[in-house]
């Protein structure tokens, strides 16, 4: 098994969660209130019951892991079996009597005979009613699960197929087998969920993924300013931060140009890149060859609550990615208050809004980003603008206290109608 690198929603796109009818009588359950919403309850509580979730998610420093830890905590909480399944292998979060229980795969990352054969003896002592796949243990726990006709086989759908392919300058051979087999596993599962709808858009397309088959879920973050914590210190009205993987799908050249634009402009600034990769050197290069060496501060990686706080200091945070699926960055500038100059590409759409939160401009242009970026320095009244737009947008739709019970809904429907 090869590597795998491999969500609130407006209602004139085609993917929509879907709707889960349960196995009742008509009128007994309406999950918008309403009559019937009593008795609806009562019939989803004797429904559930105590049902048993495996996830499958590395539990590395980060806000995915973070994220479906969350989602294990709520079921739990709910009364259900969770169990935990990480990579790679750590004795110290090993925790197999707590709820949820944490195990480790035997590899570093679970794609051996040896992962399979562990999880099947699991599946032989807790009895899952629902696995749940990330990366790098969907193929293990996709195939498993239909062997051992675990009811409920979600895969998580993560990265967009053309961000692959800019990141290694087109597909390989290696890349369009794995592509196929992803495909052939797809299969096996009962349902895909997706991080967006251009997620979702790419499983239908390059997959062969139904539409009624799709989930569109968001992720989320628990609020970094929850208990009055105060990120900001102070804002200094000429950072700029860009977080992320230095790779070519991500767009940081395109950037790099831009601050070139702006320094010849006369604007004032200074730009943090944030993050590391294989294109660290070449952009170093660029900066250097276009007389911005001395404007672009590359930090490396830091840990997240470090990169919350030079977001929380900035004047923007600037997402020019070439293609993404989500755009996680995007919700974390969101929760500190900082608006987003992003590119219109994926699911990032999904979470800026266009002038309220931030801008959107069309990828790979330099001058259109470096004239938003000016317009947003030279203008304070519409930075603060922005930042309370931002700040009012996650706490609506991205903050984790909202978005976790709802996909608990969702896995719990889905669990009744199986």
């Amino acid at each position: 098994m090869g590597s795998e690198h491999l969500q609130n929603l407006d209602a004139n796109r085609s993917h929509e969660p879907v709707g889960i009818p349960l196995n009742r009588p008509p009128g007994t359950f309406s999950p918008s209130g309403g009559e019937g919403r009593d008795e609806g309850v009562r019939f989803m509580e004797n429904q559930m019951r105590s049902k048993c979730f495996f996830i499958g998610i590395g539990l590395s420093p980060g806000a995915v892991p973070q994220h479906f830890m969350a989602l294990g905590r709520e079921l739990a909480r709910r009364g259900h079996k969770v169990v935990i399944l990480s990579w790679p292998p750590r004795a110290e979060i090993e925790n197999h009597d707590g709820n949820p229980a944490v195990w480790s795969w035997p590899s570093s990352r679970p794609t051996r005979f040896k992962d399979a054969r562990f999880l099947h003896k699991l599946t032989r002592q807790y009895r899952p009613n629902c696995f749940v796949a990330n990366f790098a243990a969907v193929n293990v726990m996709t195939l498993v699960g239909a062997l051992c006709r675990v009811p409920v086989r979600v895969c998580w759908h993560h990265t967009l197929t053309n961000q692959i392919a800019l990141d290694a300058g087109g597909l390989r051979t290696s890349q369009r087998f794995q592509i196929l087999r992803k495909s052939c596993l797809f299969r096996l599962a009962t349902h895909i969920v997706a991080n967006s709808k251009a997620s979702a858009d790419d499983s239908h397309r390059v997959y062969g993924v139904p539409d009624r088959r799709c989930h569109v879920s968001h992720f989320s973050l628990p609020d970094p300013r929850a208990g009055d914590v105060d990120l900001n210190g102070f804002q200094a009205d000429t950072h700029l931060v860009c977080v992320g993987r230095l790779a070519g799908c991500k767009g940081q050249d395109v950037l790099v140009k831009a601050a070139a634009k702006l320094k010849s402009q006369g604007v004032p600034f200074v730009l943090q890149f944030i993050g590391d990769g294989p294109m660290a050197g070449s952009l170093r290069t660029l900066a250097s060859d276009l007389d911005v060496a001395d404007r672009c501060q590359f930090l490396g990686n830091l840990s997240h609550e470090t990169v919350l706080a030079h977001m929380a200091r900035s004047a923007a945070t600037i997402v020019p990615s070439k293609s993404e699926a989500f755009g996680l960055v995007c919700v974390e500038s969101l929760a500190v208050g900082v608006p987003v100059v992003a590119s219109r590409v994926g699911g990032i759409p999904e979470i800026i809004r266009d002038g309220l939160d931030g801008f959107l401009v069309q990828p790979s242009e330099p001058g259109v980003l470096a004239e938003k970026l000016a317009l947003l320095l030279s203008d304070s009244t519409l930075r603060r603008k922005m930042q309370q737009s931002a700040r009012e947008r996650f706490l609506s739709t991205f903050e984790q206290g909202r978005v976790i019970p709802q996909q608990a809904d969702w896995f719990e429907q889905i669990l009744c109608a199986a």
